[in-house]
């Protein structure tokens, strides 16, 4: 990497985000159910949208996540998980109930969670038939399991290779047996290996893996190992993240008495090293990083991303701790599950929480936000979405990226450039509306998932993260020695 381009230090803070959701803040549905029809032309001609399916159990809990779980036990004598299946096919058929669901055509599907695979087989099965007897699915649909490999025993694995779903999302975070242990996951190496090998055995070949590293305890040694064995798995996508310590979780309190080694920085240099380390390798396998920390061999693009965040049409998410957007809102299902299942009884949507109906203005920049995950934004693409010019649309916004050295402008689009790359998420930051900067308000707003993280980010003022209008921070002799130290740690790796 060039020495001049991480001499720069176009920002103050460096923003680290897992995932991105926008707008950040939300406030508390009065409304009920009825929300939708009183807020919503649910009339309306059939849309294209893709589905999300939250199942909202695990049979642990990682020490770190911050995702909502109910844990599951596999006795399960209170029948919890019939109960909410039963609620969620209901749920279902009362969202394509409407002509703007039940007539327009699903182009995606993702059945997340806690962990989509936890569901026994039975459930699973009858969660994929109603998908297909409620909706419209397209001829070119892709259907995503996502879960763990320690869930899929010799009738599920049977069952789901002749499903519909067609595509498999595996948790493996890492194949070292120790690291794992330390941060709780209930993925084993073995495992994961033997589902993977089972299932390609049966034709299904479309495998994601998701990998972590900066793990307690990880070195860059290990996760080079890694790496290796997604290969000799020939696995055809995998995504990488970066291990992060949420607050209130079990492997926080461990850290704060000392009990877990705490991770490196991100800026370290060993971090970066293993940053660049799963780039370098994953050009030398085949693999094209198309997206951030998304990386895929060809024809084996996340489908369900590329909807959502890059062709932008509407998402329908069901089930606890699950997010819809339409029509210019947010929607949010709240994590409580008996609710959830009280509600759907009663043959009513629980609907928790809401943004305020977005402006055209923030529409444009929560399309902006996505699609540069994409490193770009395609001129003509986004006169086609919304009418306008991006260039004008985003006059100061583009100028500020340019004199950054951040962003170029082409003939067709706006394009990131290494450093830009580097910065991503601050180069993000730059289209939030100014209303959502020092929004505290929402930090007392109850929130799953991981919208709590985006919250605490708008939280803050705009200059904590992005500085004055034109500020650009230069450390060159801390940088330039770093660069130095990352060769010398090249030359001993």
């Amino acid at each position: 990497m060039n020495a001049d381009v991480l001499s720069q230090k176009p920002y103050p803070n460096k923003c680290y985000l897992p995932f991105i959701l926008y707008p950040p803040g939300m406030h508390r549905n009065t409304e009920g159910g009825n929300f939708v029809t009183t807020n919503i032309d649910m009339e309306q001609p059939g849309v294209d949208f893709t589905l999300y399916i939250g199942v909202p159990f695990c049979r642990t809990r990682c020490k770190s996540c911050p995702y909502f779980v109910s844990l599951l036990p596999e006795n399960d004598k209170h029948n919890r998980e019939d109960d909410y299946v039963d609620a969620l096919l209901m749920d279902m058929k009362k969202w394509s109930s409407y002509r703007k669901f039940g007539e327009g055509t699903l182009k995606n599907i993702y059945i997340g969670g806690g962990t989509g695979s936890v569901l026994k087989t039975a459930n699973l099965k009858r969660i994929v038939d109603a998908v297909f007897e409620n909706f419209n699915v397209d001829a070119d649909y892709e259907f995503t399991l996502e879960g763990n490999a320690r869930d899929y025993d010799d009738e599920k694995i049977e069952y789901v290779s002749h499903s519909q779903i067609n595509r498999l999302s595996l948790g493996v975070q890492s194949f070292n047996p120790e690291i794992l242990s330390v941060i709780g996951s209930p993925h084993a190496a073995v495992d994961s290996a033997r589902v993977i090998r089972a299932f390609q055995a049966k034709g299904l070949t479309n495998i994601q893996m998701d990998l972590m590293y900066n793990m307690p305890g990880h070195t860059l040694e290990i996760w080079k190992s890694d790496l290796k064995i997604l290969n000799e798995l020939n696995v055809p996508h995998f995504t990488i993240y970066l291990y992060r310590i949420h607050n209130e979780t079990p492997q926080h309190k461990l850290i704060s008495k000392g009990k877990v080694a705490a991770p490196e920085n991100p800026e370290t240099i060993m971090v970066k090293a293993m940053y660049r380390e799963a780039k370098q390798m994953a050009e030398d396998m085949g693999y094209t990083m198309y997206m951030v920390d998304h990386f895929c061999k060809p024809g084996y693009e996340n489908m369900y991303n590329h909807w959502n965040w890059k062709v932008y049409i509407d998402t329908l998410a069901i089930g606890p701790g699950s997010y819809s957007y339409f029509d210019g809102f947010r929607l949010g299902t709240e994590s409580d599950i008996e609710k959830y299942i009280e509600h759907a009884r009663r043959d009513e949507f629980l609907i928790s929480s809401i943004t305020d109906k977005m402006s055209p203005r923030v529409q444009r920049e929560r399309y902006v936000v996505f699609a540069l995950l994409y490193y770009a934004i395609e001129y003509a693409f986004y006169e086609s979405k919304f009418g306008t010019s991006f260039l004008d649309d985003f006059a100061d916004e583009v100028a500020r990226l340019e004199r950054k050295g951040l962003v170029t402008l082409e003939h067709d689009r706006m394009q990131l450039t290494e450093l830009g790359l580097i910065w991503h998420t601050n180069v993000i930051l730059e289209f939030f509306n100014p209303a959502f900067w020092g929004d505290t308000s929402s930090l007392s707003e109850k929130n799953w998932s991981l919208n709590g993280v985006m919250v605490e980010v708008g939280a803050h003022e705009r200059s904590y993260w992005l500085g004055g209008e034109d500020q650009t921070f230069f450390h060159p002799l801390i940088e330039i020695a770093q660069v130095s130290e990352e060769k010398d740690l090249e030359n001993v790796q």
